[in-house]
């Protein structure tokens, strides 16, 4: 079987994940409710890049047929504890389903970890009969992540895979469908983030060399330690019709 062709797999962080990318209970449910409005007359959902279930699960609570895909046993596992029976190990570039399996594929949070992510967008395209759906949206005020990211740039080591993930994809190809969720303002403690990085949370410093990693870490503490911010997230929900995406060119969109 061919794999995603990753940095490092996400087996490593399958225990910290879902407490390092929880939403809110009330941000989650109201995603979720405009999920479910967008995919009504919806039955069957392939989620790709399934993870520990977190949007599956919620989707099959709500009368869904999901099927999960991921390349990580551990976090599939964890998944199915979660309650999600359906799991594939599968490869996103070259999904092993039928042309229009499912009626709807959701991914979210996957194409900034692909390397090949162009072959991803037109496997979805393929494998949808009536829509593919992500999460997508923008964010201001403090974001440590891009300090890490400008920080790794200026060392020699720029982060080469497709960081945007869909919210790039939504701005090279217009969806069919956009429905807000909401703005959500929150306060972020820099010295937690910045452990959260230093322990290798997120997998922007998965390819780095060790002491690069440190040197940035070292540089961030320097910067920001100490320090509390405000950020902002607006979360909205896109969804393509599959044709848009099955022909898809990362070069002309």
């Amino acid at each position: 079987m061919r794999t995603f062709s990753l940095a490092i797999s996400f087996d490593r962080v399958v225990g910290a994940y879902d407490s390092t990318r929880a939403l809110p209970p009330e941000i989650m449910r109201q995603i979720m409710d405009a999920m479910q409005e967008m995919l009504r007359n919806h039955n069957t959902v392939l989620d790709v890049g399934v993870g520990t279930g977190r949007f599956a699960c919620a989707l099959n609570e709500r009368g869904f047929n999901v099927v999960g895909a991921d390349i990580s046993v551990p976090m599939m596992i964890k998944a199915k504890e979660k309650g999600l029976t359906n799991v594939v190990r599968a490869d996103a570039r070259k999904l092993p389903f039928q042309d229009r399996a499912f009626d709807s594929v959701l991914m979210v949070h996957l194409l900034h970890l692909v390397d090949d992510w162009a072959s991803v967008v037109r496997e979805v395209g393929r494998v949808a009969r009536l829509s593919v759906m992500s999460l997508v949206g923008s964010s201001s005020g403090f974001r440590i992540r891009q300090g890490y990211l400008k920080l790794r740039k200026e060392m020699g080591y720029p982060l080469r895979r497709f960081n945007e993930a869909e919210e790039g994809l939504r701005k090279l190809v217009a969806p069919a469908e956009i429905r807000m969720v909401g703005e959500f303002s929150s306060e972020v403690k820099a010295d937690a983030a910045i452990a959260s990085l230093e322990k290798g949370d997120f997998a922007i410093s998965w390819d780095l060399p060790i002491d690069i990693h440190r040197r940035i870490i070292e540089k961030l503490r320097s910067e920001y330690g100490g320090k509390v911010f405000t950020r902002t997230d607006t979360f909205e929900v896109a969804a393509w019709k599959p044709e848009q995406l099955r022909r898809f060119d990362q070069v002309g969109g």
